[in-house]
């Protein structure tokens, strides 16, 4: 349930934007807001979960996050819709951050696969969230009202699951290392590898409606439909994702999802027809579904830090994909169109293929 909100506002991102007359580059700057605010609480998050346990900040972390998810829809300005999404994200930061270290615990005690399944869960949170925000924009339900009553039909679902699980207490290493200090040669080409990710990712979330109404001149309902279709795909590959996992070595399923995302991005940016974007939008979702997970299995299982450091270093380099990814889209569209804007995203899904095979496991 956590993302429904989250996954309500991407399709109504064009609204927004057309009701406070911001231009490409005016809007990729007001979406660095919630990318801002994760990186700024992911510094200090591996520190907090190491102090509260994983309950604590699961529970604090929803809490906030169910209260200021919806507060971009009343933005009155560039500046404020920055602000907004700011402290959205440092709230979201949280959540996320005890969400992947309880998984990486459970996955690590049990000896079960169920990262991918974990984030294959969360695809079907966004992609029903983003249905239902675009269904409200197709019949011109105002946003901040969509976005209200989401947060609070799941807010008291989301406290209750949060008090409910088992706390696990995220010990603490002697040279674990606050911020981004002291990264291996591993931790660091796999956070790149996830940087890539997080480009197509935050790019696709933040700008595949206002692509499709700029190339195609979509109608809200429409536009709203492709972060939609992008989120049922990944979400059918995370679902696919521990299994395939068993069957392959983790560097080439990683190296054939990039390939199946670049061919993807291919096809968005060169058809001529809306319905074949739509294709080529689910094959990029599909083809980046895996890579998050991936990581976040690989940088706990490495040595000489806390599995909540690792994973923490890992989102704050993951988190400046979205970061950058905005305001660099943006400026380039600003200069050419959409279509020019996105197609930047292929050398970052090339990084990605490069670096998959710093995913194999460390004897």
């Amino acid at each position: 349930m956590q993302p429904l909100v989250l996954g309500a506002w991407f399709p109504r991102i064009p609204q927004v934007q057309a009701a406070l007359d911001l231009s490409a580059g005016q809007l990729a700057f007001a979406l660095m807001g919630m990318p801002v605010g994760l990186l700024i609480a992911l510094f200090f998050g591996g520190r907090l979960a190491e102090a509260l346990g994983t309950r604590a900040l699961l529970t604090w972390g929803l809490l906030a996050y169910a209260c200021l998810m919806p507060l971009p829809a009343f933005a009155i300005s560039g500046p404020s819709l920055f602000a907004a999404l700011l402290l959205a994200g440092l709230a979201l930061a949280l959540a996320e951050l005890g969400l992947n270290v309880t998984a990486s615990q459970v996955e690590t005690r049990a000896g079960k696969l169920i990262m991918n399944g974990c984030h294959g869960f969360w695809s079907v949170g966004v992609l029903i969230g983003s249905a239902i925000g675009a269904l409200c924009a197709a019949l011109d339900i105002a946003p901040n009202l969509s976005l209200v009553g989401l947060s609070a039909l799941s807010v008291v679902p989301l406290i209750w699951v949060a008090r409910s699980i088992t706390n696990y207490a995220v010990p603490a290493e002697e040279d674990t290392k606050p911020g981004l200090r002291g990264l291996s040669k591993p931790l660091m080409f796999i956070s790149f590898f996830a940087f890539g990710v997080a480009m197509t990712e935050g790019a696709m979330a933040d700008w595949s409606a206002v692509y499709l109404t700029d190339a195609f001149a979509a109608s809200p309902g429409i536009a709203g439909a492709s972060y939609t279709v992008f989120a049922l795909f990944v979400a059918t590959g995370r679902f696919q994702g521990d299994g395939l996992k068993a069957r392959f070595p983790v560097e080439k399923l990683a190296q054939t999802f990039a390939l199946i995302a670049l061919i993807g991005l291919a096809l968005m940016l060169l058809s001529p027809l809306v319905w074949l974007s739509f294709l080529g939008i689910g094959l990029l979702g599909y083809g980046v579904s895996l890579g998050f997970p991936l990581a976040v299995s690989a940088v706990s299982a490495l040595p000489g830090r806390s599995s909540a450091a690792n994973v923490a270093v890992l989102t704050q380099i993951t988190l400046c994909g979205f970061l950058l990814g905005p305001p660099m889209i943006g400026l380039i569209a600003d200069a050419t169109n959409m279509r020019g804007g996105l197609a930047a995203l292929g050398p970052f899904l090339i990084l990605v293929l490069l670096l998959a095979r710093y995913l194999k496991p460390r004897d």
